[in-house]
């Protein structure tokens, strides 16, 4: 397993959480969303069907997206999101991956992807990218990507080229998603249907990119980034770190909280 990780650059791990763990975590999420929406007249009832949800958040998406977009960022911040980073079944696998001391790059980050939830393709389409050039962190560093519901073609399963974390930090060009690679053969990337509950884990160095949905719904992810402490050119080079976390000094909403409502809060 190991050997054939090395060479290929990542490793499908099929049944590897329990379906109903990862569909709680897909509920955390949309349970932040169904708040809002019904708090806004979106929906008239929390417990409404899928399609129903979707046709909901996308209208939401399109007529208040300030809001749409304090939601997604609450749910990078799931309890169940931040739990399952942590899982030892997930850090024990890294370990068996050749990671001597795991540690976390970033904070977990959550994928709703749908053409009707973006502004421009590479908001719902990644580009083709290596995630190491956002981390830079260890030479071995792994992301562990895990599908929320079943993904296949037309849901835009990952694309991925096997042995490409061996081809080293290739040139990219800043976009306005991050930085995409250019000038790759289409015909290297291979599809990995994948279902809830599988776990793909492939080096912070291997080429890939999403895959177009083409369908109605939304294409529910997570992925959590490791680095290793233990590393000796990261040891070397300091532990750099490229993520800037700040609070904003202004208030966001202006002269709140008044303080009956402070008062009642505590009452």
């Amino acid at each position: 397993m190991i050997n054939d990780f090395k060479k290929e650059g990542f490793l499908l791990k099929k049944n590897f959480l329990d379906k109903g763990e990862i569909e709680k975590i897909r509920t955390d999420a949309k349970n932040v969303f169904l708040r809002q929406l019904l708090h806004k007249g979106y929906i008239k009832d929390i417990n409404v069907p899928e399609s129903e949800f979707e046709t909901a958040l996308y209208k939401f998406f399109q007529e208040d997206l300030e809001c749409y977009i304090n939601c997604g960022k609450m749910c990078q911040h799931l309890i169940s999101l931040h739990r399952l980073s942590l899982d030892e079944r997930i850090i024990s696998e890294i370990q068996r991956l050749n990671i001597t001391t795991p540690n976390i790059s970033t904070r977990p980050v959550m994928y709703f992807n749908s053409r009707f939830l973006a502004a421009s393709e590479s908001y719902y389409k990644s580009p083709v990218h290596q995630d190491w050039r956002s981390m830079q962190g260890s030479l071995n560093s792994i992301v562990a990507w895990i599908p929320l519901v079943d993904i296949d073609k037309k849901l835009g399963t990952l694309e991925i080229i096997p042995k490409s974390h061996l081809w080293g930090l290739v040139e990219s060009e800043q976009d306005d998603w991050f930085r995409r690679i250019d000038g790759i053969d289409s015909n290297n990337f291979v599809s990995v249907d994948v279902e809830a509950g599988d776990v793909l884990f492939f080096s912070a160095f291997l080429i890939h990119q999403s895959g177009d949905n083409v369908t109605q719904s939304i294409r529910w992810s997570c992925h959590f980034r490791y680095n290793d402490l233990s590393e000796s050119t990261f040891i070397e080079r300091g532990y750099p770190h490229p993520y800037i976390y700040k609070p904003q000094q202004e208030l966001i909403t202006p002269n709140f909280p008044p303080l009956d409502l402070l008062i009642k809060a505590f009452s």
